[in-house]
């Protein structure tokens, strides 16, 4: 159950760059995990697929790497 919320919650995070980047331009910070520990991305959300996050600078984010979205 408390799972669910978190993931809801991401979900909501996620809508909510998407509507800052698209709309806004206004870039948002990712925090995603990779081999060694933690990277923050600044960057324009312009995409949320069922799997990947879309960037204006041209990243694709996997969706299950991403551990918190600052807007």
């Amino acid at each position: 159950m408390e799972n669910q919320s978190a993931d809801n919650k991401k979900e909501i995070k996620l809508k909510r760059a998407l509507i800052l980047g698209n709309f806004y331009q206004k870039k948002v910070n990712i925090t995603r995990a990779i081999n060694q520990g933690y990277e923050t991305i600044v960057a324009t959300v312009i995409g949320v697929k069922h799997d990947l996050i879309v960037t204006r600078e041209g990243m694709n984010i996997p969706r299950n790497s991403i551990k918190m979205i600052y807007l």
